[in-house]
């Protein structure tokens, strides 16, 4: 007797799970795409900082209604595109099936920027720095390469002897040409790290797609045994926020990285810090000597320019000197410094240091004293 065969298997949570599993992958490389994209972009907002450029125009970008981006426009530099967009939220869980396992999480890496001691920015992977192969930190900016030496002229040649008897002795002959100079040292490149999505696995490249270095698994892996839960949507949040400042002066981005970082970009233009001093009426320099009576207080006038709102003026002088800094009320970007000279008079070390900065550089001046005979 032949034996009844279900012919009506069904299989549309297979393919529901195939489906599933399509779309994530495509919103990933989609990710991909952005977190590229955001990458260069933060490359060429670094750069035109380091050029002292400046915003001319921010752009939304919108999708289905949100505002998921900014074009953003620099004076110099070009335009650049930025997304940050929110993450997606989790997915419900499936339910479990009969000793089912759960599977592992994927996970996005996150490429961001850190400003080292010195002065650098540097590349960030999950909120260490990003090295080379010889374990050396990579350069988000390239930077500008050293002139050269100049080669040394030839020593002239020794005049001849006189010669015996009145006769005059032959000139020296002209020297060599010196060598020529040394060429300049190139600057160095800055790198832009990549991201791909291969086999359900992150890379990242530093070599221009050269080599590839595996990072997590991109997607989530299925349970044993148990029904999978709806994946939950990915967001492109390379970028955490993207705020401007009261005053229209600035766009704050902040990374989405583990230390929160946040890029000051100006959207007026950059004036550099420099500031000038003057002493009697005469404009003095860094490293000049300044001629005091003794026992007499003298003044220093400051005048500083810069674009920033906030500059400070502050002042050390050797021991034997008494220095006040006194701001002008009306003008925060002038003002001067008086100094009371000792009743002795002043050493020859006597000497005043006075730092100026602002919120991108800080400048250092110092002058010395010599006291007039009387």
């Amino acid at each position: 007797m032949a034996l009844p065969v279900n012919s009506c298997y069904d299989d549309s949570e297979i393919i529901k799970m195939l489906n599933d599993h399509e779309l994530r992958i495509q919103a990933l490389e989609k990710l991909c795409n952005e977190i590229n994209t955001n990458i260069a972009s933060l490359q060429q907002i670094l750069a035109a900082l380091q050029n002292n450029d400046f915003v001319t125009n921010v752009t939304p970008i919108v999708e289905d209604g949100k505002e998921i981006g900014y074009t953003i426009t620099f004076s110099k530099s070009g335009t650049v595109t930025i997304y940050h967009g929110k993450d997606g939220k989790d997915g419900k869980d499936g339910k479990d099936g009969l000793n089912g396992q759960d599977g592992k999480d994927g996970s996005t890496p996150t490429v961001g920027v850190r400003q080292d001691t010195d002065g650098v920015w540097y590349w960030t992977l999950n909120g260490e720095w990003l090295l080379d192969e010889q374990g050396n930190k990579i350069r988000a900016v390239a930077t500008d390469g050293q002139n050269g030496k100049d080669g040394e002229d030839g020593q002239d040649g020794k005049d001849g002897k006189d010669g015996k008897d009145g006769k005059d002795g032959k000139d020296g002959e002209d020297g060599l040409d010196g060598a020529d100079g040394t060429n300049g040292t190139d600057g160095t490149d800055g790198i832009t790290p990549q991201l791909k999505i291969e086999n359900d696995y992150w890379y990242i490249s530093y070599d221009n797609g050269q080599t590839w270095s595996q990072l997590g698994k991109a997607t989530g892996e299925d349970g044993t045994n148990g029904t999978n839960g709806t994946n939950g949507t990915d967001g492109t949040s390379f970028f955490k926020s993207v705020t401007f400042s009261n005053d229209g002066n600035y766009m704050y981005l902040t990374l989405n990285d583990a230390n929160d970082t946040v890029i000051a970009v100006p959207l007026t233009p950059v004036t550099p810090l420099s500031v000038t001093f003057k002493f009697n009426d005469k404009e003095i320099h860094d490293y000049d000597t300044l001629l005091v009576h003794k026992n007499t207080p003298i003044f220093i006038n400051y005048e500083i320019t810069s674009s920033a709102d906030d500059v400070r003026v502050d002042a050390i002088g050797s021991a034997e000197l008494i220095v006040l800094i006194n701001p002008n009320n009306d003008n925060k970007y002038k003002g001067l410094i008086a100094v009371q000279i000792p009743q002795l008079g002043v050493y020859p070390h006597t000497r005043l240091s006075v730092f100026v900065c602002d919120d991108r550089k800080i400048l250092m001046s110092t002058f010395f004293f010599k006291t007039l005979n009387e």
